[in-house]
């Protein structure tokens, strides 16, 4: 289920950051073809599966949202900066942007894991979750 509302547990956001020590085993393998390898495993789908039970994920217009975070559109740009400054909403509106993008263009999702962008999330949801 896609929430339309900004309410989300603290248990669900939990089970969400049980997924950084996988993330960031995938960005320490040195190889991408490493890397590709770890995405085609089970934890990969069941962060994608939990993103929707847990409904972090929003229903909102992500490609005007998109076009208004410039930043976001081009997945090789370097985000940590904005990332780290980011609230939870804005972390939701991005994620929900990578997977809805990855309908229209195939293998969106894969590149921002690949590229570090789902850690770098993750690790700022830790961080907002330890405040």
């Amino acid at each position: 289920m896609i929430s339309h509302i900004s309410e989300i547990k603290f248990e669900e956001l939990n089970r969400l950051v049980g997924f950084l020590d996988f993330f960031q085993r995938v960005d320490a393998l040195m190889s991408e073809e490493e890397k590709r390898d770890m995405l085609e495993c089970e934890e990969i789908m069941e962060f994608y599966e939990e993103l929707y039970n847990t409904g972090f994920l929003l229903v909102f217009d992500w490609k005007s949202w998109l076009d208004q975070n410039e930043i976001y559109k081009n997945i090789a740009n370097n985000i940590e900066e904005h990332v780290t400054k980011a609230d939870l909403d804005t972390l939701r509106k991005l994620t929900t942007s990578y997977i809805r993008g990855d309908r229209f263009t195939e293998g969106l999702f894969e590149g921002v894991i690949l590229n570090g962008h789902v850690t770098k999330i993750l690790t700022r949801l830790k961080e907002l979750m330890d405040k």
